[in-house]
């Protein structure tokens, strides 16, 4: 009888423990739904290298290219009393530099700029005492009497833009020979286009301007050639993100020497160019003459929000 009671106790807990598993995992049992998500980002490249040079563009001494000129007499053919920068009929220089390298991730937009305090040899439209001529008069006195007349502002330094890109390039002068009459307009010859004529130049020829720029440089788009009213200069072209950029702007510049034939034959450039000399020199006093050439770039590479 004792037995049997054990038996009837331990079968009675086996079937509420039974119960109570069964109770606890109903209790304990849910719906489960689970999603995940992951992400990670770096900060985009820039990259971009800039470099500037061109201190060496205008020198205190040019030397002389005429072969004529023989032994050690002629030394150079234009050099500086006070060892200032001069430039002259004849002289040039090629000198300044302007790269850019990168494949930046985000839009960028490139710009070089000339500040507005830029000065350029230039001499106003009118009319002016030729100082090519000593004219004796009836009396049998000498003086210079002639006149000669600049029907529009005349600028003798010329300027040339080129773009290089490997070992591919183009410029001014070369589009200039491709469309003449354009180029004769624009005040262009096979030098370059004066910086006195700029501001006409950007007024009247913005439209073929922004296209010539976008084909020089290879892969740019929106380009924009200005003179602003405070008489400042700013280029500027946007790049797509990934667009290679890699490219060099050169700058050179030449004051054409006479091209008369001979000595007693002179030109209006002549005469302009000789006044010019004598304002520089002092003999003349004209606020129609502009005898110093100066400039500044600044080039800059930002992102376009």
């Amino acid at each position: 009888m004792k037995k049997n009671g054990i038996m009837r106790v331990f079968t009675l807990l086996l079937v509420l423990t039974l119960v109570s598993t069964c109770a606890i995992s109903g209790t304990f049992a849910k719906y489960i739904t689970k999603a995940e998500g992951a992400d990670q980002a770096r900060v985009a490249k820039w990259g971009i290298v800039l470099t500037m040079e061109g201190d060496g563009m205008f020198k205190n001494e040019y030397e002389a290219d005429d072969e004529t000129f023989t032994g050690d007499q002629i030394s150079a053919s234009v050099k500086s009393s006070d060892d200032a920068k001069v430039v002259a009929p004849g002289t040039k220089g090629d000198g300044l530099k302007a790269t850019v390298k990168g494949t930046p991730e985000v839009a960028t937009r490139y710009i070089l700029e000339i500040p507005a305090n830029w000065a350029d040899v230039s001499l106003k439209a009118g009319e002016y005492t030729d100082y090519t001529k000593l004219v004796q008069a009836d009396d049998g006195t000498y003086g210079y009497t002639d006149t000669f007349k600049l029907d529009k502002d005349y600028g003798p330094v010329k300027w040339d833009i080129s773009v290089k890109k490997g070992s591919t390039s183009i410029s001014l002068t070369q589009v200039a020979q491709a469309y003449p009459a354009l180029a004769a307009a624009m005040g262009g010859n096979e030098y370059g286009f004066s910086a006195t004529n700029a501001k006409d130049i950007v007024t009247r020829y913005a439209t073929q301007l922004q296209n010539l720029i976008e084909t020089m440089v290879s892969g740019a788009s929106n380009a924009k050639f200005e003179v602003n009213d405070d008489g400042s200069i700013r280029l500027s072209m946007d790049f797509d993100a990934g667009k290679e950029m890699d490219f060099e702007f050169g700058l050179k510049w030449a004051w054409e020497f006479s091209d008369a034939e001979g000595e007693t034959d002179v030109s209006l450039n002549d005469k302009a160019d000789t006044y010019l000399g004598n304002v520089a020199a002092g003999v003349i006093t004209d606020d129609s003459a502009s005898t110093d050439l100066s400039f500044k770039f600044t080039a800059t590479a930002v992102q376009i929000d």
